[in-house]
């Protein structure tokens, strides 16, 4: 027995009593199909099912309707449920490639095959900052950029973490805290490094002293093991400013199995303000980003990139703020 055949776009024209090109028009959103016109040809692909040819349209229309995030194996990245809602809203799917951060000039090189209208990249660490070099390896697909060095030249959007840090770093020492120890991010990070400078420089902007700092890698059990380390140090503080979140609550539990005491004996303030710091015991004093507000601009500005070439190139900053709880209280 024969499967049934699908309906082609020529069944379609002549179930309208149109042309298939017109079909063709109607399908791909053409202005140029009267209301009428247009209405016959969705009701006669309606009744007979009709799927379009995903690559012949790919071929006639040279889109793909579909972004790419480009990004390393790490965690959970919680702008990929906001970026794929924008998407969506928009028309467009969203896929991710998720590669080792060495494999992103293939991932980019190769994006041209796999038919993506637009990049959004979020490398780990500083990838390529020369926008002519970028262009080049994307072979002129529109891409933006989130995480980036304040300041670059090309399309991207971030959140100022140096502003963010200064904002965490002046709240500890407007609770009388001289003695800021910090556990920061991966220090080749754009924003662990952005985030070091802002609390460094708050340290030197009130008078303070070079205070101690131990690198983590931005997870629980590596801001676990990096407080072991600064108490094992010696090293005097009252408070900590964790570069970011997750690292605070391995931070917190290393205090808490030494016998020390959040915010009694030590003030912690992370960075991020993801969904747990309100449900941590005590809340955490953090640096809020929108996630969700960044994702959507993002994936916006690169629409506007795909669709409007003639859409200025430029960076994109967001200011974080500061979210008070009870992870902070004035030194003793």
């Amino acid at each position: 027995m024969k499967s049934k055949q699908r309906p082609t776009i020529r069944d379609v024209a002549r179930e309208a009593g149109v042309s298939y090109q017109t079909v063709s028009r109607v399908i791909n959103d053409s202005d140029h199909v009267s209301p009428h016109t247009r209405g016959r040809v969705w009701k006669a692909v309606e009744k007979l099912g009709y799927r379009p040819n995903r690559m012949a349209q790919i071929l006639q229309t040279e889109r793909s309707l579909t972004l790419e995030v480009v990004m390393p194996y790490f965690g959970f990245n919680r702008v990929l449920y906001d970026m794929a809602r924008t998407a969506h809203q928009r028309g467009y799917n969203l896929v991710i490639a998720a590669i080792d951060s060495d494999e992103f000039p293939q991932a980019l090189e190769s994006a041209e095959a796999r038919f993506i209208d637009g990049l959004i990249l979020t490398p780990l660490f500083p990838f390529i900052d020369d926008y002519d070099e970028l262009v080049r390896l994307t072979h002129g697909i529109p891409f933006v950029q989130i995480g980036a060095k304040l300041g670059a030249h090309f399309p991207s959007v971030i959140y100022d973490h140096a502003q963010g840090a200064r904002l965490a770093t002046q709240h500890l020492i407007d609770l009388g805290h001289r003695a800021i120890a910090e556990i920061s991010g991966p220090l080749l990070n754009y924003d662990a490094a952005a985030r070091h400078e802002g609390w460094q420089a708050t340290l030197k902007d009130n008078g303070i002293p070079p205070q101690p700092c131990i690198e983590g890698d931005f997870t629980i059990e590596g801001g676990y093991q990096a407080m072991n380390d600064l108490l094992d140090s010696g090293a005097a503080f009252t408070a900590v400013f964790a570069g970011n979140d997750s690292m605070a609550f391995g931070i917190q539990t290393a205090l808490r199995e030494r016998g020390l005491h959040v915010p009694g004996d030590i003030s912690i303030v992370g960075f991020d303000d993801i969904p747990e710091s309100a449900h941590l015991v005590p809340g955490l004093t953090t640096v809020r980003q929108d996630f969700q507000l960044l994702g959507q601009l993002a994936v916006e500005y690169l629409l506007n990139l795909i669709e409007n070439r003639d859409t200025p190139i430029y960076q994109r900053v967001l200011s974080p703020r500061l979210v008070i709880r009870g992870s902070t209280r004035p030194v003793r």
